[in-house]
């Protein structure tokens, strides 16, 4: 697995941490990188350009991202103990 997929998938892990298990608003997957990689605003911009290329993320509108789990089915577990998702968007 190369250090990308690694990276997107520590940002996803955050993610369900943090309540989401469908649906994200684009602040929220901001604050699980500046949590996993730091605040820089390049930084920012480009591992949320990597988690839609990598096919983690699809943005489903312009604030709104879906979460995709058949890249990361280890993390589909945790997911389906959870149900529903905890936090609104």
């Amino acid at each position: 697995m190369s250090r990308s997929n690694k990276v997107c998938l520590e940002i996803m892990k955050h993610l369900i941490s943090e309540g989401f298990t469908n649906q994200v608003h684009v602040k929220e997957v901001e604050k699980a990188i500046i949590y996993v990689r730091g605040p820089d605003k390049r930084t920012i911009q480009n591992w949320k350009r990597a988690l839609e290329t990598l096919g983690y993320l699809e943005k489903i509108s312009p604030y709104v991202y879906q979460l995709n789990f058949m890249k990361c089915p280890e993390l589909l577990v945790n997911v389906l103990h959870e149900q529903r998702q905890k936090k609104l968007l």
